[in-house]
């Protein structure tokens, strides 16, 4: 009887420890997801922060890769790459204050960038000619990097700088295309566009994407 009861106890133990491990790992991922949105955002906001002429200047100077297909999602190493991406200059920065959006700009497209800013899509583009185009994450949290995109307005105004010049654009269309569709990158004969870039959800394995167009108005 009493190897019995033992056995009882024992299994009743066991079986409260795992739940209370499943609960941890539970709330260690849904902590961490907040944690990396907190620290992706602060990282952002630093580095948005410190961008001097001189660092435009070098950036401006440095090479770049333009294969977004090898770009990663941001995933727990996120905390590292932010890390690196904030010792890498930038050329620039956007703001878009209705969707509280403000980032550094990079050149080109890598994964260690585009975890704390935007990143260029063509290697011969200019703020304030042609079509200007930029690529973001968009996360699960609707507040960080270009996740806010997907609450964009026609009419909003975007606001890209290099700290030299500010180029200020109206948002005139929205739409969501297949991640084949690259003509939204094309430039177009006399007009001045600003071309922003994302996943249409946060979802892993996203295969479409937000295009968000603006206008040049000054």
């Amino acid at each position: 009887m009493k190897r019995k009861q033992q056995h009882h106890w024992v299994r009743r133990i066991l079986k409260d420890l795992l739940i209370t491990i499943l609960l941890l790992i539970g709330l260690g991922l849904v902590f961490n997801s907040q944690l990396q949105s907190w620290w992706i955002s602060h990282q952002s906001q630093q580095k948005v922060e410190k961008i001097s002429h001189a660092e435009v200047k070098r950036g401006q100077q440095q090479r770049a890769e333009y294969k977004y297909e090898n770009v990663k999602a941001v995933s727990d190493d996120s905390f590292l790459e932010s890390q690196k991406a904030k010792q890498t200059a930038a050329i620039g920065k956007i703001s878009i204050p209705e969707l509280n959006i403000e980032l550094p700009i990079f050149k080109g497209l890598n994964t260690q960038n585009l975890t704390i800013g935007a990143g260029t899509m063509k290697a011969s583009q200019k703020m304030g000619q042609g079509n200007y185009t930029l690529a973001g994450h968009h996360m699960k949290d609707p507040n960080v990097l270009f996740s806010p995109l997907s609450r964009a307005k026609k009419g909003q105004m975007v606001t890209i700088t290099n700290l030299k010049h500010d180029y200020r654009y109206q948002i005139s269309q929205i739409k969501v295309v297949p991640e084949t569709d690259v003509s939204v990158l094309d430039d177009h004969p006399n007009q001045k566009l600003l071309t922003l870039v994302t996943c249409a959800s946060g979802n892993p394995g996203e295969t479409r994407r937000l295009i968000v167009t603006a206008k040049l108005i000054e």
